[in-house]
């Protein structure tokens, strides 16, 4: 499903920013590779959102 209207993606944007502290660099060094890659996708979805708004 694609996202259409400004309060989708605000929406999304907020969980994106609420999930990504849990995900700082500084404890990647304890995490499976594919609990990095997810981190790094998710970083990746907020700045693309950001850019948007």
């Amino acid at each position: 499903t694609k996202l259409k209207s400004a309060v989708q993606l605000q929406d999304l944007l907020d969980a994106t920013r609420m999930l990504v502290p849990l995900t700082r660099p500084g404890r990647e060094s304890d995490s499976d590779p594919e609990d990095l890659e997810h981190a790094q996708k998710l970083r990746q979805v907020k700045a693309v959102i950001e850019e948007v708004l």
